[in-house]
């Protein structure tokens, strides 16, 4: 579940860390109210003006951009606002700017230039540890800095038994560069904070690019990347919004309001299998025979006829789809309960949309679920192997 900046930000100043003031707004006349109050409150005389978008990259696409002035807040919030930015991490289509954030401007002294820094905190998975990873050299460039000087790039291991320690708060502190007392020991108090936040919202990746030290010795996050964990956000409802959300797919959207694993893909073979491990190797067996799978579509070891009705249906929905397989072993769920979920969406649809249909249901009430298929009369083909599966999807690819 990925969490726009100034939710990032929500939470990290929820424990006690201090972020640059901002406000949310969605018009650029909200923009140029919003600049005045950060101006009066902050003495400063420039903004920032965010886009606020699922995706990095932003300053070097232009959704990142400098006010110095209320005109300028207005004009570029106006430009800003209702495009679609194209980032590294979107598609060639790009996202669409709903909202911006205007921020007061940390960089803005007339003391000394800040020190960026790179920091964030992760899941290894392969070790099964919180992992911490930081660099000197914060900023836009740090995904060329990691392909050319990964060197420069320093992790520290966090044993989520112990959890973080005060002589790794001291090491990460000293491997930045900061030697000061001072320093040392907000940096300390910054980071602890920083995985407490962490740990408590149930957090995979924390990132802060750039985190800057100012010249009186505070540290700052000036762009924080949350990524919750989407099977934990029952213990945050405030951020169990990802229904509502405005940039997933129409498809994928559909699906979680349903309660299905699914996962859009760039393929023309629908898929729906029972069980993460199968649907996997059914992937394969597609990419094996020629097809690619066009999505990860789990139903789940208890699905009844509603939710294999509704899982059908999305995949008929999608218009890149050439012809679907459904690979069902029936333990839990009944066989003939997929095919009568099956026959009931497509009948439904089958006069305005028509795409062949490969069938393997093995387990039980198979026997029963062949019959339901064979007397529909629609254009579902029952299989007994994988191997005739293939040559069947195989056989209608060719004939495209």
């Amino acid at each position: 579940m990925n969490l726009h900046e100034y939710q990032g930000r929500e939470i990290l100043n929820s424990f006690s860390i201090q972020v640059p003031e901002g406000i949310l707004v969605s018009s650029p006349e909200e923009a140029v109210k919003a600049a005045q109050i950060i101006l009066k409150k902050t003495k400063k005389n420039s903004l920032v003006i965010k886009a606020q978008i699922h995706a990095g990259g932003r300053g070097k696409a232009g959704g990142i951009q400098i006010a110095k002035n209320l005109d300028e807040v207005y004009e570029k919030s106006k430009n800003i606002l209702g495009r679609f930015l194209i980032t590294p991490q979107t598609s060639k289509k790009g996202k669409l700017v709903r909202k911006i954030l205007i921020s007061e401007d940390v960089y803005f002294s007339e003391y000394s230039t800040p020190t960026e820094y790179y920091l964030s905190i992760l899941l290894n998975r392969d070790i099964e540890k919180n992992m911490i990873l930081y660099s000197r050299e914060g900023g836009i460039n740090i995904e060329d800095l990691s392909k050319k000087n990964p060197n420069k790039i320093y992790t520290e291991i966090i044993d989520p038994m112990l959890g973080l320690q005060l002589f790794q708060t001291r090491k990460i502190g000293f491997n930045l560069g900061i030697d000061n007392h001072e320093s040392l020991s907000n940096f300390s108090i910054f980071l602890f904070s920083l995985y407490k936040a962490y740990i408590t919202f149930d957090i995979l990746l924390l990132e802060i690019n750039p985190l800057i030290k100012t010249f009186d010795l505070k540290f700052i996050p000036v762009d924080v990347k949350i990524i919750l964990d989407n099977n934990a956000l029952f213990r945050h409802k405030k951020y169990d919004f990802i229904h509502e959300r405005d940039d997933i797919d129409r498809i994928e959207k559909k699906a979680i309001e349903a309660k299905l694993n699914f996962l859009k893909l760039k393929g023309n073979v629908g898929c729906m299998v029972n069980g993460a491990g199968l649907a996997m190797a059914t992937m394969d067996m597609i990419q094996s025979c020629g097809g690619v799978p066009a999505n990860f579509l789990d139903i789940g070891g208890s699905a009844d006829i509603e939710r294999v009705e509704k899982a059908f249906y999305l995949i008929l929905k999608d218009k890149s789809v050439e012809t679907i397989l459904i690979n069902i072993f029936g333990g839990i769920v009944r066989c003939d309960t997929v095919a009568e979920g099956i026959i009931n969406s497509y009948s439904k649809i089958h006069k305005d949309i028509e795409i062949p249909v490969i069938v393997r249901l093995q387990g039980t009430n198979e026997k029963k679920a062949k019959e339901l298929i064979e007397k529909s009369l629609l254009p579902i083909y029952s299989t007994d192997s994988l191997k005739e599966a293939a040559d069947k999807i195989q056989k209608i690819l060719h004939s495209k």
